[in-house]
This record gives structure tokens, sequence and C-alpha cells, in this order.
């Protein structure tokens, strides 16, 4: 009976420790926000170089398939501005991208020996704006120059939805109603652009605008929303991009705050 009690008092304190390792290795990290940078530069002389740098921006902890799922999305987006292989793992795309890169701005060169003396230049600087157990909201802004009359910047504001396998948050989702929203983008957009409250936004629009759309870029921020119109994007190149930050007091009723940082 003693033989009995015995062991049955070791399996139950064996079952508790087995129980207890378990429940630490289910201990979920804590979300981190890190990056990742691939610099590549080639030189004729001392002043014309071609430039590949690229800072990739990544989170890790939390749920490990939705880390995944956020940052296959940005590494994805910045393939494909690169011109990288989708197909190859991500190190080795972004090598071949900017050996590719390199070899474009030499034989050029070489084949235009005397071009103006300009070089090229592939730059996209990532960071995380935002991140919490909620959302993550990620910043990649960049420029390329390979010719031309000026550079080609660009810039993307995306939210992930943490809470819901890392899909990305559209401004349907962040905003109750999108034509309520659009009276305080355009005198964001005025105010941005050093218009009177009185004046015609259609005078810096392309004509065929009769009214400001949403731009592709809207994302959360612990103040408000963020929403950036690229150049080209409702304008000519001349007007510029532009940056529009709409606070939650300003938002009022038509975007939820408790929702993604309360």
């Amino acid at each position: 009976m003693r033989k009995q009690l015995f062991y049955g008092l070791l399996c139950g304190l064996t079952l508790f420790v087995v129980s207890c390792k378990s429940k630490e290795t289910q201990t979920v990290a804590p979300l981190k926000a890190d990056t990742t940078a691939f610099n590549k530069k080639f030189c004729i002389g001392d002043t014309v170089c071609a430039m590949f740098s690229v800072t990739v921006p990544q989170i890790s902890g939390g749920d490990p398939a939705v880390a995944t799922s956020v940052n296959h999305s940005v590494q994805s987006f910045v393939l494909s501005t690169v011109g990288a292989n989708e197909s190859l793992s991500f190190p080795i795309a972004m090598d071949s991208a900017a050996t590719q890169f390199i070899n474009e701005f030499q034989q050029t060169r070489a084949e235009n020996p005397d071009m103006i003396p300009m070089g090229y230049t592939m730059e996209i600087k990532g960071s995380s704006l935002l991140l919490n157990p909620k959302v993550a909201t990620m910043h990649l802004d960049g420029y390329s120059f390979m010719g031309g009359a000026h550079p080609n910047p660009f810039t993307t504001v995306v939210s992930y939805n943490l809470a819901d396998a890392g899909k990305v948050l559209t401004v349907t989702t962040l905003v109750a109603d999108t034509n309520a929203v659009r009276p305080l983008l355009e005198a964001g957009y005025k105010q941005a652009k050093g218009m009177k409250p009185e004046e015609n936004i259609r005078d810096l629009l392309y004509p065929e605008l009769e009214k400001l759309p949403m731009p592709a870029n809207v994302a959360v921020l612990p103040q408000g929303l963020i929403f950036y119109y690229n150049a080209y994007e409702v304008a000519a190149y001349a007007v510029g991009p532009t940056e529009i930050i709409l606070t939650w007091e300003q938002l009022g009723a038509l975007a939820d705050r408790k929702k993604w940082i309360d």
C-alpha cells in the first residue's frame, strides 16, 4: 500500500514538473521591431557611384506565424521595388538585385563614357512607426535615380492587424465613413501646401480629379491616422508628396482609437 502511495505521489510530481515545463516553453516572446540592411557600392573615381542601400523593417515575437506573414509582406514590397527575383530567398534575391543594379550602371557608363557624371542610387529606409499587440505599422521611404530630370521618390506606410493573421488594414477598415473624412483631408492638404481655406484645392490637383481621393497609403499611428500622397499620385511632381496626420481627436467617431491603441 505504501509503495502504491509512493509511486502515485512520484507520478503526480512528475506530471506537475512536465506541465510546468510545458507552460514555460509556451511563453510568448515580447514583440520587437528590428531592421536588416543590404548595402553595395561601386564607384568610378571618387564621386560617381552606384549605391544600393536598403534597410528593411521586420518584427519578431508574439505569434510566430503572424510575424512571418507581416515580414513576408514587407519583403515582397521591397523585392518588387528593387526588381528582385521573388522566387529566391530574400537575402539572395537582395544581393542579386544589388549586383544587377551595379552591373547596369557599369554597362551604361561603358556605352556612354561622355554621359553627365552622375551616379545611380537605389535607397530604401524602413522603420516601424507603431508596434503593439494589436497593430504593426511599417514605413518605407526611399528613392531611385538612374538618370533623368529628377529622382523618383516613393513612400509606403502600411498597418497590419496582428490580431487577425497580420492582414493589411485598409482605409475602409480604419475609417467608418471615408466621405465624412474627406473635408478633413482637404483641409489638411491645403494647409500642407500653404493654401488658404477658401482657395480651391482643384487648383493643385490633376484636372480630371473632381475632389481629393483617398490616398493609397493610410496607416495607424499612436496619435491618429496618417494619410500619405506620393508624388504624381494626385498632382504633378512639382506639387510634391503630402503627409497628413489626422489625430484621434480630429477623427472623433470616424475612427476607433481603442481598437488599435488603448
